[in-house]
């Protein structure tokens, strides 16, 4: 019954010691029994309740305990229940000066349920109701004292309902029509009632925002990505504390955050949105009231302060401001609270790509998740961090022209080889790059990795667009959300086995006292010449999500403490230097065996830790897409992102700033002498890769062309370098060099001659051996 119509009828509860009764087995079962232990519970003051409701903790819950004493009424007189199994009773014992705040979830959503309602208590608001939608979330929340009732499900079977019910799905739609009735049910109870989706957190108590607008027969968030609630005059003069609402009926409602004050505006809509949703299964609940509020047209007789007529005029409506109640793009994308400097009221995990899983990472990321309080497991792991770094060479001025303030209408969708979009994909992907490497080695240590932040071009949408969201304020380039680059739903439960936020520093249940110079250790990497063609992540993009007191202020100035890269107790922690890079992640486990049992695990880079690379692709990581250009998305790849370059004779090249790109176009093939240069490390030694592969060249042109000159050699019976018996005389095949040179400095001659020149100067000098 769990999860099916409630059965009408059914009155029940818990006596003290937890036992269920109900009233319409009283009769066959013992009815003398049944109506003396119903009068004690009465004489007593016990509360008498209806399954599926419960009593809490704090002041709220237990003043429902006191419910029903002295009445002298009957359970099933005193309860009257709605199509979704709550009583009018408890939602009027609930709410607070006329007021309740609801929601609803199942069992797979019970750490987001736990989110939602520690949000709640933190500001000390208790008034609010969860309706569980199958019995083990039910039981759930019975167990830790929480306000609710068995809400059931009217569509989806027993089985489907306790699991993620997938967005778009057939049984999300249904999902919807249950939160549906969940909302005209509470319109018909005389209380006042804010629905809210599980994925919302509550930053601050929004009941005094909505009763400076007591003509609202309904305040509804939006999906609107730019803030406009100063763009009017008329708005202006009727903020309260810079506070307001946006434009009546400004862009598309969404139905996440909803106010509903007890009218018959609002019972009419309601009504009609059920039987209209429950005659058609394939209307989308939020599509069909967009449909509704703007029917014989919508904002009328606006006063000023945001509330115009809608629904044929039977119901005055408003929109929230998009910068206090956020929407996921506003919030975690664009960070529009801090870019304007309002303080939020709530946050709703929209706009998102990873399904539960990413809404879940996000809020991690912000700081804001608190549904991992009970899960000591989460905090008790030995950890591995590393400091990300990003292309020198990257144009982000291309990327600073398609953000705001560019208006919409100045950008043109990117299509196929659009220079801005090969570069964000060469930024990223280098990126990526450290990351399987980093993951690698995070393995190898049986440690979990704390994930990097990601500096990213352009932004991503499910739809071709300019560079950014269409309607957003948002400036590139910025740090983007984990789920823009990679594919976290995948995973399913393992990402947590893996990965943490890279916020996970200043995660608000972190035990006190871990983030310690004690429990945290640097690894000094030796800089190759992959390292120099990168730098860090410029400061001036933030990366901890900005925090504030109770009273709005300030608490944290974005310190960005909360990232292993910046934060100041890692930086300033002892550290243990590697002497070159390794062969082997054996080798490098050998090399930190003294920091075996550290917490805290820092590599200041991830950039030529190992000699080669030590990350498979196909298992690694399960990277995401960037969307769109016109005609389709782009896909990650690291193939041609080279992290382990040969180390460059030092002072060849005449303008080094120009220079030191070309060994990654070129890597020169490795010296036959006793002194080898082997992926950016320098050994005495030489290896027997040496032999097998010192034609290796990255660039293909100079390939195809060490290849013809070998055979031309055979030919007029020269040696080749394979038939070359004295290893000291030996030298990198010129053509070879030539030609990835020309490729380079894209047929400028007078450069390749003066790169040759000097190339062959330091090899006839000895530069090229180690000193």
């Amino acid at each position: 019954m769990a999860t099916g119509r409630p059965r009408v009828g059914r009155r029940g509860g818990r006596g003290r010691g937890g036992a269920r009764w109900r009233v319409d087995r009283w009769w066959t079962t013992g009815s003398v029994l049944g109506v003396a232990l119903c009068a004690l519970a009465l004489a007593r003051g016990a509360p008498v309740m209806a399954m599926g409701e419960t009593t809490s903790r704090g002041a709220a819950r237990r003043a429902l305990r006191s419910f029903g004493s002295g009445t002298g009424k009957t359970i099933a007189e005193h309860r009257e229940h709605l199509s979704t199994g709550v009583s009018k009773e408890l939602v009027q014992r609930v709410a607070k000066d006329g007021a309740v705040i609801v929601t609803w979830a199942n069992s797979h959503y019970y750490d987001f349920a736990l989110n939602w309602l520690r949000h709640l208590d933190a500001l000390g608001v208790e008034n609010y109701l969860i309706g569980a939608m199958d019995e083990e979330m039910y039981a759930k929340l019975r167990k830790i004292g929480v306000p609710c009732w068995l809400m059931g499900s009217q569509g989806i079977d027993k089985e489907a309902v306790t699991r993620d019910f997938g967005w778009g799905s057939k049984n999300f739609h249904k999902m919807g029509r249950d939160k549906i009735r969940l909302i005209r049910d509470f319109t018909k109870t005389g209380t006042d009632v804010l629905i809210s989706d599980i994925d919302v957190a509550w930053l601050r108590d929004p009941i005094p925002f909505f009763r400076r607008y007591p003509k609202a027969d309904i305040l509804v968030s939006t999906d609107n990505l730019r803030n406009m609630t100063h763009e009017s005059p008329e708005q202006i003069a009727k903020t309260v504390d810079g506070e307001g609402l946006e434009p009546p009926c400004a862009g598309t409602a969404n139905i996440g955050m909803m106010w509903f004050r007890s009218t018959s505006g609002s019972q009419a809509i309601t009504d009609e949105w059920v039987n209209n949703l429950e005659k058609d299964d394939k209307i989308w609940d939020q599509a069909e009231f967009n449909t509704l509020m703007h029917k014989g047209g919508c904002g009328m007789d606006n006063d000023g302060s945001g509330v115009g007529k809608a629904y044929n005029g039977k119901i005055m409506l408003g929109t929230l401001p998009v910068a206090l109640f956020n929407n996921g793009h506003t919030y975690f994308t664009q960070r529009l609270p801090e870019a304007i400097n309002v303080n939020p009221y709530a946050m709703h995990a929209t706009f998102q790509y990873e399904g539960t899983p990413g809404k879940r990472n996000r809020m991690r990321e912000a700081n804001q998740w608190l549904g991992d309080r009970d899960d000591a497991s989460y905090f008790e792991q030995k950890f591995l961090s590393y400091t990300p770094r990003v292309l020198k060479g990257v144009d982000v001025t291309q990327f600073e022209k398609l953000g705001y303030p560019t208006m919409d209408h100045q950008l043109k969708t990117l299509e196929e080889g659009d220079p801005v979009i090969l570069e964000h994909m060469r930024l990223v992907q280098h990126q990526i790059a450290q990351l399987y490497e980093a993951v690698a080695v995070a393995k190898s240590l049986n440690r979990v990795l704390i994930a990097p932040p990601f500096f990213c071009g352009l932004d991503r949408a499910w739809f071709p667009h300019g560079g950014r969201f269409p309607g957003s304020m948002l400036t590139l380039p910025f740090i983007c959300p984990l789920d823009h680059v990679m594919a976290i739903e995948s995973y399913g439960s393992s990402f947590v086995e893996e990965y943490r936020e890279y916020s996970f520093l200043g995660h608000p249940d972190m035990p006190k006292d871990t983030v310690t110079k004690e429990n945290v250790r640097r690894v000094e990497v030796e800089p190759t010449v992959s390292f120099s063609k990168t730098a860090p992540i410029d400061p001036k993009y933030g990366m901890c999500f900005q925090k504030r007191d109770n009273e709005g202020k300030i608490i944290d100035n974005n310190d960005d403490e909360c990232v292993p890269a910046r934060n100041n107790v890692f930086q300033s922690a002892k550290a243990i230097k590697l002497s070159g890079q390794v062969d082997s992640l054996e080798d490098l486990a050998a090399a930190l065996d003294s920091v075996v049992n550290v917490k805290f695990l820092h590599f200041d880079t991830i950039i030529g830790v190992t000699k080669s690379s030590q990350a498979s692709t196909t298992t690694q990581i399960r990277m995401g897409i960037w969307c769109c250009r016109m005609g389709n998305h782009e896909f990650y790849k690291v193939d041609k992102v080279d992290l382990f370059e040969i180390r460059a004779p030092e002072g060849i090249f005449p303008d080094e700033s120009e220079m030191a790109n070309a060994s990654k176009t070129l890597a020169l093939p490795a010296s036959r002498s006793n002194s080898t240069i082997i992926e950016g490390n320098e050994t005495n030694e030489p290896t027997p890769e040496d032999d097998a592969e010192r034609h290796e060249v990255e660039n293909d042109d100079a390939k195809d062309k060490m290849k013809k000159t070998d055979e031309e050699r055979k030919e007029t019976g020269e040696q080749t370098d394979d038939q070359t018996d004295d290893q000291t005389s030996s030298s990198p095949d010129a053509a070879a060099i030539e030609a990835g040179l020309t490729k380079f400095f894209k047929g400028d001659l007078k450069k390749v001659g003066a790169a040759l020149h000097l190339i062959e100067e330091a090899h006839d000098a000895g530069l090229d051996k180690t000193d």
